[in-house]
């Protein structure tokens, strides 16, 4: 079993996620997240909206799923946002082209031209994967979900992105909340993409979570507060197929990066994707040539991480320009200008976008965790950080009778204050441990007979297994610690360790 069969295995068996739907039959491309997948899910937003837009005092909203077709057609969505497929002409099914071509020939990279996959497909001789049958040519399929409002049916999709959102309501955003540059507007929500072919769990989906942020400015002021402190930072960068590591400052200076905001977020999205427990040697930053960079962009630079379905992009930064608000102004005859003091003169903003898809993310945190079985842990499990955790903290009677179990709903209740807590007090004490460990839990605590004489537990840690022995309220204050980045080996030095 590889490891992505083994990570559903687990996701399968404890409620991290599953198909929809699943009695019907599973329609694939949808997934749903079980009651310990919706808390690391949840976590993961949580930490980016604290990282990407509270601590920097931006601005959170929530937008409509639903977008009208005018919006998308300002957008280019209406006209331009597709994959290519083609159609077997013996039993009619419909193929995405170019991961069809790119699963059949090692280094495949397709041009955007459908031309160009039209002369792979003939001079490799590439046939139906079904029946063996010929290929039509190559053409677009428009990705969006198409609806229709009220009773007349009025045009309308499901968003392709939660970017739009943002910016036809950046107008009103930006007279209510200061009327200056530069403004970030961040938003966490749902997006529908009705792809082709759906596959590899959570990292192909029809309907997923996106992590956005838009940051407005003058395009003549382009410098960030907080840049000269995290310039000297290196970070890995794949630049025309070879990896190079530079400092950002160094980036920005070379151009490689376009200027200093781009370069803080590129920071910004390295240490979190640290903080989620991706892997260091496995991400970095992918820079697209300019036949793969949007025509409205100057600039597009991706996040990748290395997972066993291989390379999985994660993240899109890019520099947008002043494209979406002069697009939304043109077609909206909407004012989307802003007057610069300093300039004396109105101008558009230009738009730096940071896009993070969720779903993806706890993928590869769910392989980059993923622990196998050893002679000390007889169990696979996963070695969550701290911050991301489903839960912090186990609860475990050592017996149900005596008292022990009412206490231990007691020290439950007292610690759902404060944190996520698991409480199991059926199975034995090694299997529960085990269980715990299988969900990536940070600690166990036991309540034992002693607890009831002096009010102190054993608090066990989920990596090593070793545990110690502290009193009650000493619990909130450790599982503090872990959270605030301590060690293990730091923190159980100050408790009286227990065998």
């Amino acid at each position: 079993m590889n490891l992505h069969e083994k990570i559903f295995d687990l996701a399968l068996k404890r409620s991290i996620f599953y198909p929809s739907n699943e009695p019907y039959g599973a329609v694939a491309g949808f997934y749903d997240y079980g009651p310990v997948g919706v808390l690391i899910k949840k976590k993961i937003e949580n930490l980016w909206l604290r990282m990407f837009v509270k601590n920097d005092g931006h601005h959170e909203v929530q937008c409509s799923f639903i977008t009208p077709e005018p919006v998308l057609k300002a957008s280019g969505h209406v006209d331009a946002f597709g994959d290519p497929i083609v159609e077997c002409e013996k039993c009619r099914i419909k193929i995405r082209a170019d991961s069809f071509i790119a699963d059949k020939i090692d280094g495949f990279e397709w041009d955007g031209k459908l031309k160009s996959l039209d002369e792979v497909i003939e001079k490799k001789g590439l046939k139906c994967p079904r029946c063996e049958g010929k290929l039509t040519k190559a053409h677009m399929f428009n990705l969006m979900f198409k609806t229709g409002m009220g009773a007349d049916r009025t045009p309308a999709y499901a968003r392709p992105e939660t970017a739009q959102g943002i910016f036809t309501a950046f107008p009103r955003i930006y007279r209510n909340h200061g009327t200056k540059l530069p403004l970030a507007i961040g938003q966490v929500g749902r997006r529908a993409r009705n792809e082709i072919s759906p596959r590899k769990g959570l990292v192909r989906m029809r309907e997923f979570t996106q992590m956005e942020l838009e940051y407005f400015f003058n395009p003549n002021e382009p410098d960030i507060k907080g840049f000269r402190d995290v310039s000297d930072l290196k970070l890995r960068f794949k630049i025309d197929g070879k990896l190079n590591v530079m400092g950002i400052g160094d980036a920005v200076k070379k151009e490689v990066v376009p200027n200093q905001i781009f370069g803080y977020y590129l920071v910004r999205e390295w240490e979190f994707y640290k903080q989620v427990g991706i892997s260091e040697p496995e991400m970095y930053f992918r820079v697209l040539r300019k036949d793969e960079t949007p025509h409205y962009s100057k600039r597009n630079i991706d996040m990748e991480v290395q997972t066993s379905f291989g390379i999985v992009e994660t993240i899109g930064n890019a520099y947008r320009t002043d494209f979406d608000l002069s697009q939304h102004a043109k077609i909206s005859k909407g004012d989307f200008s802003v007057f610069v003091e300093s300039e004396k003169k109105k101008i558009i903003p230009h738009v730096f976008e940071v896009s993070m898809g969720v779903d993806r993310l706890m993928f590869c945190m769910l392989e980059h965790c993923f622990r196998e079985r050893t002679k000390e842990k007889d169990w696979e499990w996963f070695d969550f950080p701290p911050v991301v955790a489903p839960y912090e903290v186990a609860v475990f009677p050592l017996m149900k009778k005596d008292g022990l179990a009412e206490k231990a709903k007691e020290v439950t209740n007292k610690l759902r204050e404060e944190f996520d807590v698991l409480y199991r007090d059926s199975g034995s004490i090694g299997r529960r441990y085990a269980r715990a460990d299988e969900i990536g839990v940070l600690t166990s605590v036991t309540i034992d007979y002693d607890t009831l004489k002096d009010d102190t537990v054993t608090i066990r840690y989920r990596n090593s297994g070793e545990q110690i022995r502290i009193t009650i309220p000493q619990i909130i204050e450790v599982i503090k610690r872990f959270k605030k980045g301590e060690s293990w080996s730091s923190i159980k030095d100050d408790y009286k360790s227990f065998s």
